[in-house]
């Protein structure tokens, strides 16, 4: 494998679970205990870990269904859905319409599921594309401390408006590298 090839996997990786950071922004105030500033962030990781997994395993089921020839065109929607989803969540986090409020541990773990939908959708096309990226069976480890490294680091961050705003741009990011990756994906042999 390229080098060129395991550094777009990287932050293919990065910005899959970038959706955990508009979620997961002001859930931890500063007189909180300790343990539950590593709590959360571990559940935003192993949400993403096994949504990826519980993708992966989906899209092998349903992987006789596809004529391999068709597989490049289902990475390449299911990447596309991905990065619009990805798209309209960081204008609605501008607007204000995507802040959240968990008043229990229902809702949190509710929050970290929304989170990793997008590692659930891509892994469905898993069975086409992991073969060929660098990390192999280690991408849904990778998703995991994605999202682990994304809730840790922006769990600190105090809220306000001008956070969210920053926060969008993060997602938005990601979007945009999601859909070059795509059309890497479909047209090139670097992934």
């Amino acid at each position: 494998m390229s080098t060129t090839a395991i550094i777009i996997s990287i932050i293919f990786v990065l910005c899959l679970a970038a959706p955990v950071v508009t979620r997961a922004v002001g859930l931890v105030n500063a007189d909180d205990k300790p343990v539950k500033k590593i709590w959360i962030p571990l559940i935003f990781g192993l949400s993403q870990g096994v949504m990826a997994v519980a993708g992966y395993y989906i899209g092998k089921l349903i992987r006789h269904l596809f004529v391999d020839e068709f597989a490049p065109y289902l990475v390449f929607a299911l990447m596309i859905v991905v990065a619009v989803k990805m798209f309209v969540d960081a204008i609605r986090v501008l607007k204000g319409k995507m802040l959240y409020t968990v008043s229990g541990d229902w809702d949190f773990l509710l929050l970290s599921i929304m989170a990793a939908f997008n590692a659930l959708l891509v892994s469905l096309a898993g069975p086409f594309f992991l073969p060929a990226m660098p990390s192999g069976a280690w991408f849904f480890p990778a998703v995991a401390l994605a999202g682990f490294l994304w809730a840790f680091i922006v769990t600190r961050i105090a809220f306000n408006r001008g956070v969210m705003k920053k926060m969008s741009f993060i997602e938005f990011s990601a979007a945009v590298f999601m859909v070059v990756v795509a059309v890497l994906y479909l047209f090139t042999d670097l992934i």
